[in-house]
């Protein structure tokens, strides 16, 4: 690569005063080919030149959370979209605050008027609307994705989530009335022959954006602590090797989805129909759920990933060493 100290005066001069006009001066290259006599073409290899050869040194300054070098790795590792790492915080709640803070920033610069965003349960996801707050109204329809939970009123619950993001920002909300998990599996499709649940099971479909939590499998996990799966059932699945849920559809470490006659029993969107949808933001932080969000990102339904420091350094130590598996937790 050329130096400075290889330039002749007269090319160093040159680009000297193109590079002040264009960087200090806030001139375009237009006008700076009027000034100088010069094809704008000319100007553009120039002003690369200038950058090639040191004349411009742009610095960025970084803030000291900021993990530029990590979210790339992790993109370019999970052919993702986009990666937002939070910072690290050593209080589980002050660490679900961060991701969820950069999940909200996320859908501040994603969402237009008409946007249908399609949301599911989760603790991670019902922290997202304390920090949504766009600066303008915003005309966009949150749809359930998924079945409550015996707790109605619970942040955790999709249609309080759904609420509470239109609230935030002027839109709609449209809940789904019925339980994530029914008792049989022919009461589910009896369920989902009804017009108003298949309605809006329809447009949470039909969404432009998806923003949705990844479940562990551990003990005190949503799923339990909502009402919806006792602990012996939970350990079942755990048994038959679920190492956690997007939308209540349990994946296996390698992102294969596990039927059994628990989640026979849901009412959610399920994978095929959540990889359709063109921006599936993920939502985690949890220091429980690495292999989780493993068995989520290798279904190929993730675009954009919000996570924590430490769950992220996990994932690209998973990439590097294929050998890893979860402990068992039966």
């Amino acid at each position: 690569m050329p130096s400075l100290d290889l330039l002749a005066p007269d090319e160093f001069e040159l680009l000297a005063r193109l590079s002040l006009g264009y960087y200090e001066d806030g001139l375009t290259q237009e006008a700076l080919a009027r000034s100088f006599g010069l094809s704008r073409p000319k100007v553009q290899r120039l002003l690369d030149r200038a950058r090639a050869t040191g004349v411009v040194d742009i610095r960025v300054a970084k803030p000291p959370w900021l993990h530029v070098d990590l979210e790339r790795e992790l993109k370019e590792h999970f052919a993702l979209r986009e990666v937002i790492v939070a910072p690290e915080r050593a209080d589980a709640q002050a660490q679900r605050e961060e991701v969820a803070r950069g999940a909200a920033r996320y859908l501040e610069r994603r969402l237009e008027d008409g946007a249908v965003v399609a949301v599911s349960h989760g603790r991670d996801t019902g922290e997202v609307p304390r920090f949504f707050g766009p600066r303008r109204r915003i005309d966009a329809t949150f749809v359930s994705a998924m079945g409550g939970s015996p707790l109605a009123d619970s942040p955790t619950n999709p249609n309080e989530i759904v609420r509470r993001l239109a609230d935030r920002c002027g839109g709609q909300a449209k809940g789904l009335y019925a339980p994530a998990y029914v008792e049989s599996g022919r009461m589910r499709d009896q369920l989902l022959r009804q017009p108003a649940v298949a309605e809006t099971l329809r447009a949470a479909a039909a969404a432009s954006v998806a923003l949705v939590g990844i479940g562990g499998t551990d003990d005190d996990c949503t799923m339990v602590r909502s009402g919806c799966f006792s602990l012996e059932e939970l350990r079942r699945l755990r048994a038959a090797g679920a190492v956690g849920d997007v939308l209540g559809n349990y994946v296996d470490v390698h992102g294969r989805r596990l039927e059994s006659p628990e989640t026979s029993r849901l009412v959610s969107l399920g994978l095929d129909e959540l990889r359709a949808i063109d921006t599936v933001v993920v939502v985690v932080s949890e220091v429980e759920k690495p292999f989780a969000i493993l068995g989520a990102l290798r279904t190929g339904i993730v675009d954009v990933l919000v996570v924590d420091e430490s769950n992220a350094h996990f994932l690209l130590e998973a990439v590097r060493e294929s050998n890893l598996r979860p402990r068992s937790e039966v």
